[in-house]
């Protein structure tokens, strides 16, 4: 059968992911949270260079792309644990949270998504742009993969529905089966999740690990608002990004977040010498 995922195991694991894997099961208890400030005063002048094109540029799709190519370049942090070891992906696929409105008075918001694959070989630009035209087939109802999906969980009463998931998990992810022949995307959720909660008015958030989705890094941006900062001698007043992540311990530890952190603020702190 053809693999869910493309990927090898790591040849070689630490003492601490050994024992992290043994401790834990799939991540719904083994989280760490950081919080990152970042001077958004580059990204927003970045994303100024995009006023003229067709496709609005914002600064989430700044975010995918910045956390892409932070594990593109730690791709010992791209990867789950299978069979309780660490299992490094091929690729670097990004998953974006989208909020559908209700078509009517009675209908509660519905969360979908967007997983952008290859994340870190595509510009800013084209990610904008694959994003608006999934979002756009997600809202009017024809994106087939995730209509499939739906309406099969949509038959199966609660109690049943929670076995189900946890047998596609463990096909999907331990056995490593592509189940794209029963209409389940293969690792519908990628290696990375980015939601943005900015425009919902929050500062910022922490988003939980759902466990069937086998992600390692979770982030959610809040609203650039100026706040004072030290510059110099000075306290200046600068557009501040409060990133917020959750991560799943048994793949990154405290040593390896610092270095996704710090390879992330330098990438928002100045996307232009990275990306042109």
């Amino acid at each position: 059968m053809r693999r869910n995922v493309t990927g090898r195991f790591a040849p070689s694991t630490s003492t601490w992911r050994k024992l992290a894997s043994a401790t834990w099961k799939a991540a719904n208890d083994p989280t760490i949270y950081g919080m990152l400030t970042v001077d958004a005063t580059a990204a927003n002048r970045f994303l100024e260079g995009f006023a003229g094109s067709p496709t609005h540029v914002t600064m989430t799709h700044l975010v995918i792309k910045a956390i892409a190519n932070t594990l593109a370049l730690h791709p010992d942090c791209n990867g789950f644990i299978r069979r309780g070891r660490v299992y490094l992906r091929d690729r670097v696929d990004v998953f974006v949270l989208v909020a559908v409105a209700p078509h009517g008075d009675d209908e509660e918001v519905d969360l979908s998504g967007v997983k952008v694959e290859d994340a870190d070989r595509k510009t800013v630009l084209q990610i904008a742009a694959e994003t608006a035209s999934h979002v756009a087939e997600i809202r009017a109802g024809r994106d087939a993969a995730l209509a499939s999906t739906k309406r099969m969980l949509a038959r199966l009463p609660p109690f049943v529905a929670k076995p189900a998931m946890r047998m596609v998990t463990f096909a999907q992810y331990e056995l490593n089966w592509d189940l794209s022949f029963l209409g389940i995307p293969r690792d519908p959720f990628g290696g990375a999740f980015v939601t943005s909660v900015g425009p919902l008015g929050l500062g910022f958030a922490f988003p939980p690990i759902v466990p069937f989705t086998r992600l390692a890094v979770n982030i959610a941006a809040g609203a650039v608002r100026d706040e004072p900062v030290v510059a110099g001698e000075r306290i200046v007043a600068r557009p501040v990004l409060p990133i917020t992540a959750t991560f799943d311990h048994r793949m990154i530890d405290g040593y390896q977040a610092s270095r996704l952190a710090q390879t992330f603020k330098e990438i928002m702190e100045d996307p232009a010498a990275r990306f042109g």
